[in-house]
């Protein structure tokens, strides 16, 4: 590699952009895993429980006509609900906020500001996410006073990331066009691991958007109907003291939503996983591992966030087995995820000492 060529490399590589490649994956990969625990430990236990405050509590006081008993049923399963959402929401923030800085890192050789700089807006785009991130799931389980300062920390989260957000913006404004940014391009998907993820992802993408569009035609047209119907029948036949075909209404009910829940979830993830795919590809430069380990990892990596979505959607009508399948490959695209973020340390290490492969 001659001088030039070097110092190419290492401007790519540079502190700030080292850093939002860092965090992002860092982010990525503890948002993936929290949603692994979501799934396997809360996401389950929770629709039980919503499904037996139906059918114990909320069909019995309609019966009777006890509107308290009412409200405390529905207290509770908006209670719940609310749970389930902050962590679907610290999951969902954690993934975008990694999302945006490895998309961020890639443009940093085009940023006129100097390395100090770039380094501080990267500190306020991974730190910012993970402030915010976390409060969000904090706030759920915090007192009163305890949640109220949550959601500050919350928004100053919220207010950093917009701050490095906007601040690499204007670096990138007036910024002097790179002849070689487009083969410097071309240079980072040159890899093998590089091109199965791209292509990967690509093809990801694609299945996702075009289930999205058949499965928006299914929900409109026959799942929400359904649901409204089967929500009426019940409560029509709890004023009517019928407990058979409330019950049988509400397991209707909760059955179709869990469906939706279950067929959406893989619609988005797919969607994901061929995001996350593609920005990966770009960064293979930072990670410094031999290329036949960065194809392995790269190919598991590709495998499990292929079959992951797959076995999601299955779950939705064979059950529970397909669902642990969706975990089990699940946690092959985060061990794959967590191989490439220690050959960024060891690339990072590698950077610091002057050399540059």
């Amino acid at each position: 590699m001659s001088a030039a060529e070097a110092a190419t490399v290492l401007d790519q590589r540079s502190p700030g952009a080292r850093l939002l490649v860092f965090g992002g994956i860092s982010l990525i990969l503890t948002g993936m895993l929290l949603g692994e625990v979501f799934a396997i430990f809360i996401s389950h236990v929770a629709s039980a429980q919503i499904r037996r405050e139906w059918i114990g509590s909320m069909i019995p006081a309609i019966e009777q006509r006890d509107l308290a008993a009412v409200g405390t049923g529905y207290s509770r399963i908006e209670d719940l609900l609310e749970r389930r959402g902050r962590i679907m929401d610290t999951h969902s923030h954690m993934i975008a906020y990694g999302f945006l800085a490895l998309a961020l890192a890639l443009l940093q050789p085009l940023n006129k500001y100097s390395e100090r700089i770039r380094r501080a807006l990267a500190l306020c785009i991974v730190l910012g996410g993970l402030i915010q991130s976390v409060s969000v799931f904090v706030s759920y389980w915090a007192t009163h006073q305890g949640r109220n300062w949550a959601l500050i920390c919350s928004a100053a989260g919220g207010a950093l990331v917009l701050l490095g957000v906007l601040g690499n913006l204007a670096g990138l404004r007036g910024a002097p066009l790179r002849s070689d940014f487009a083969a410097e391009t071309s240079r980072l998907l040159s890899s093998a691991s590089s091109r199965i993820l791209l292509r990967t992802g690509a093809v990801l993408i694609l299945v996702g958007m075009v289930f999205g569009f058949y499965y928006a035609w299914v929900f409109v047209t026959r799942q929400e109907p359904q649901q409204i119907g089967l929500l009426s029948s019940a409560l029509s036949a709890a004023m009517s003291r019928d407990s058979m075909a409330a019950t049988s209404s509400i397991i209707a009910y909760r059955s179709l939503q869990s469906r939706i829940a279950i067929v959406t979830a893989a619609h988005s993830h797919v969607i994901e996983m061929g995001i996350m795919a593609m920005l990966l590809a770009f960064v293979q430069n930072f990670v410094f591992l031999s290329d036949h380990w960065k194809r392995r990892w790269a190919v598991l990596f590709c495998i499990g966030a292929a079959v992951m979505p797959i076995c999601t959607y299955t779950a939705s009508i064979l059950g529970l087995v397909p669902a642990g399948l969706a975990d089990t490959f699940g946690m092959m695209s985060l061990v794959a995820l967590f191989a490439m973020l220690c050959g960024l340390v060891r690339q990072t290490g590698a950077d610091d000492r002057g050399y540059a492969p």
